[in-house]
């Protein structure tokens, strides 16, 4: 009797030990989208939802340096912490930076690696186009930890996915549709996909599948739209509404070829009211806004 006892405690020792390893990966946890050329009007257009564990708060802050580009960016606030992390962001030459975590990639597996710079604020800050970037990407990429990164400017985007030993890809978008969720998706970085979360296929399914059907061009309303999707439940939706994991926050930048860029955010805080923000990025909101 008390040797089933012990096997039924370790069984469920071993279920919720693989239950809290499966949503673990699934906590890090973001979709992204974009469009460019002839789909967004002959600029660009791109998306983020960012999905998390609801333990901190989010506010929108201007990053003011003494020696780089100013930037607006979407930053984490931890109650144990002073300092505040850039999850999203867009520059005054109208750069604009994301990231999502490497989901498929163990965290055990890289986590022990040094943080060789804050990849969102480090290209916000130093890079005006995107063909800067191209231009010192071996410099960029190759000592990041692994993730995914989504880059544009009025002209094109650059989607990287980034493993480990210095291995990268890059795939430049000057005319046509990209998405991304937590996986590799380039045959070369396959072998870091050693667990895909059934989430991150879901959501990258769901997101192509919108982008397919969008009338064209795609524009800030119907990237909104797309952001809100609750296809497929609360855990592997675009939009988020589960127990572990949610969507605390949506960023959307359109930037067209020529004149402002407008950046539509919507922040849902934990315990709060959720918040739109509309911002037409024009010299005057860079002078003014603090």
């Amino acid at each position: 009797m008390k040797n089933r006892y012990v096997v039924s405690r370790l069984c469920v020792v071993v279920f919720v030990a693989a239950l809290f390893l499966t949503l673990a990966g699934n906590l890090h946890a973001c979709t992204l989208w974009g469009a460019a050329g002839s789909d967004a009007s002959g600029g660009t257009i791109i998306s983020k939802n960012r999905d998390w564990k609801p333990d901190h708060m989010q506010v929108l802050k201007m990053h003011r340096n003494e020696k780089g580009y100013a930037y607006f960016g979407l930053c984490t606030v931890y109650a144990e912490e002073s300092t505040k992390g850039v999850v999203a962001g867009v520059n005054e030459k109208a750069l604009t930076v994301f990231t999502a975590a490497a989901g498929s990639l163990p965290s055990k597996m890289w986590k022990s690696r040094p943080v060789t710079r804050r990849i969102t604020s480090t290209l916000l800050q130093s890079y005006a186009i995107c063909d800067d970037v191209l231009a010192n990407k071996d410099a960029i990429f190759s000592s990041m930890r692994p993730a995914f990164i989504m880059i544009s400017d009025r002209k094109k985007i650059l989607m990287v996915e980034v493993g480990l030993d210095g291995k990268y890809t890059l795939k430049t978008i000057e005319n046509g549709s990209v998405a991304h969720t937590n996986h590799f998706m380039e045959e070369t970085l396959a072998e870091f996909n050693i667990k895909i979360g059934e989430s991150s296929l879901a959501r990258l399914d769901r997101i192509k599948h919108l982008l397919n059907i969008s009338p064209r061009p795609c524009m800030t309303d119907s990237f909104a739209l797309m952001s809100k999707d609750r296809h497929d439940g609360p855990d592997n939706s675009l939009w988020r509404t589960g127990k572990v994991a949610r969507t605390l926050a949506s960023w959307i930048v359109e930037t067209p070829a020529r004149g402002a860029p407008k950046l539509r955010v919507v922040i849902a805080n934990p315990g709060q009211k959720e918040e739109t923000h509309v911002f037409v990025l024009d010299e005057r909101f860079w002078r003014e806004t603090k």
